[in-house]
C-alpha cells in the first residue's frame, strides 16, 4: 500500500510527462489522485521513453513511476458538459494540478479564479517548463532544456553536443515534482487552517537555475565576494582532493573517496600505514601541489586489492566511502537490496515486475503501489461516484 499520510486529500491532475510526478508523489503518501485525461489519447508518457512493458509497445517506465496508484477518467474539457464535471469533481477535491503549459486550463474556462468561485480551499498549482511570464513563457520546452537554461546542461570539453559521453540526469525534470508537492502539502495545511486556498506556480526552468545557488549568488553579489585564499591548488581543484576522489581497486571497480574531515582522514592512513602522507600536507612552503603527490600515492594502494575488501574495512574503521556505482550496479548492490528499494506489481496479464518503490521509508509501514493505469480505467466508477454526465 501506498504510506497512509495523506489519505483524506482528493487530487485532480491534468497532467502530462514530466508534471504527472506531483500528483505521483503524493499518490505514494497516500493520497487519492484522479488523472483527468482527454479523449484523444490521454498521457502521451503511456509509451514514452525507449523500454516498453510487457510487449512492444506496452507502457513505459515513466508511467509506471509517475502514474501509479492514479484512478483515470476520461473528460473533454474544451465540451460545456466536460467542464461542468470538472467543476463537479473540483468541488469535492483539495488540489487541482495544471501540468501543462502554464495558463491551459484558464483558456478553458477551468482556471483557479473560476475553480476558488466552487471551492475556496482550492489548492490551484500550475507545473510548467518555462511559467506564466517572462519572455520565454510562450516557448515550447521539454525535459533536458530545463537544464540548458538553468547552466546544468553546459557541454563538458571541447564537443558541443549533448550526446557526446555519458548524459548527465536532468534536474529541472524531476526536480519540479518535488519543489511543487511540497509548496502544495504547504498550502493545504493553510487552507484546511484558514478556509483559503492558493494558486501555486513551479516551473522546471526555475527548479534548474536555483538548483545550486552557490554558483549563482557569488555572480549576483561581485562586489562583495572575494576568493577564499588556500581554497584551491595550484591546478585550481579544491585543496585536499586527493582525499575526496575515485580510486580503481583491483578488480577494476571504482571507489569514492571521502575523507575531506580529519578524523576520516586520520583513520584511512592508520589502516593503510602511511601515516607520513599526512606530513605532505605540513611541509613549508606550501607549492599547491600536494595533492597531486598524495593522490600518486594512494592510486596504486587502492589498485592492491579488491573494492569490497576495502569497504569492508572502511566500514569497520570510519573511514568515509562509497562504491562508484554503474545502474547494473546499483541494483546488485547488498545496500540497495537491504534497505527495500523494490516493490512487486502485476502487469494486466498476470506477468510481476519489479519496479523501484521510494526513497521515504516509513517505519511500520511497508511501501507497494497499484498499476499505473489505462487511459479511462476508472470511467464509470468516478462517473458514478460523483454524479457526472455520461462519458
Amino acid at each position: 500500500m501506498p504510506y497512509d499520510f495523506l489519505t483524506d486529500l482528493l487530487v485532480l491532475e491534468v497532467s502530462h510527462f514530466g508534471p504527472d510526478a506531483l500528483g505521483g508523489r503524493l499518490a505514494d503518501m497516500g493520497a487519492r489522485v484522479i488523472k483527468v485525461e482527454d479523449p484523444d489519447g490521454g498521457d502521451p508518457v503511456r509509451r514514452a521513453g525507449p523500454w516498453s512493458v510487457g510487449e512492444e509497445n506496452g507502457f513505459s517506465y515513466l508511467h509506471l513511476r509517475w502514474n501509479r496508484g492514479k484512478e483515470s477518467v476520461i473528460i473533454d474539457l474544451a465540451s460545456e458538459q466536460g467542464r461542468a464535471d470538472f467543476l463537479r469533481l473540483a468541488e469535492k477535491a483539495d488540489v487541482v494540478i495544471e501540468g501543462m503549459r502554464a495558463g491551459v486550463m484558464a483558456r478553458l474556462g477551468l482556471g483557479y479564479e473560476v475553480l476558488k468561485t466552487v471551492n475556496r480551499a482550492i489548492v490551484f498549482c500550475s507545473l510548467s517548463g518555462l511559467g506564466e511570464s517572462g519572455p520565454y513563457a510562450k516557448l515550447a520546452s521539454h525535459g533536458p532544456s530545463f537544464d540548458a537554461y538553468g547552466g546544468l546542461g553546459t557541454p563538458v570539453g571541447e564537443g558541443v553536443s549533448r550526446y557526446d559521453g555519458p548524459q548527465a540526469p536532468s534536474i529541472g525534470m524531476y526536480a519540479y515534482g518535488l519543489e511543487a508537492a511540497f509548496a502544495v502539502v504547504a498550502a493545504v495545511h493553510r487552507a484546511r487552517r484558514t478556509g483559503e486556498g492558493a494558486a501555486i506556480e513551479v516551473a522546471a526552468a526555475d527548479c534548474s537555475a536555483h538548483w545550486m545557488p552557490e554558483a549563482l549568488d557569488p555572480l549576483l553579489n561581485p562586489d562583495t565576494t572575494f576568493a577564499r585564499p588556500g581554497f584551491l591548488d595550484a591546478s585550481g581543484k579544491m585543496r585536499f582532493w586527493a582525499r575526496m576522489e575515485n580510486y580503481r581497486c583491483a578488480d577494476g571497480k571504482l571507489i569514492f573517496l571521502m575523507t575531506f574531515t580529519p578524523k576520516s582522514w586520520q583513520s584511512l592512513l592508520g589502516l593503510i600505514g602511511r601515516s607520513d602522507l599526512d606530513e605532505i600536507y605540513m611541509r613549508e612552503p606550501q607549492t599547491g601541489t600536494e595533492d597531486a603527490e598524495v593522490n600518486a600515492a594512494l592510486t596504486p594502494i587502492f589498485a592492491s586489492r579488491p573494492r569490497a575488501d576495502w569497504l569492508a574495512d572502511f566500514a569497520r574503521d570510519n573511514v568515509a566511502a562509497m562504491p562508484v556505482n554503474s545502474f547494473a550496479d546499483v541494483i546488485a548492490d547488498p545496500h540497495f537490496r537491504a534497505r527495500e528499494n523494490t516493490y512487486r506489481v502485476a502487469l494486466h496479464d498476470g506477468r510481476d515486475l519489479t519496479l523501484t518503490s521510494s526513497a521515504i521509508h516509513v517505519g511500520g509501514q511497508d511501501f507497494t503501489m497499484p498499476l499505473a493505469p489505462e487511459l479511462g480505467e476508472h470511467d464509470d466508477a468516478i462517473r458514478d461516484e460523483f454524479g457526472l454526465g455520461d462519458g
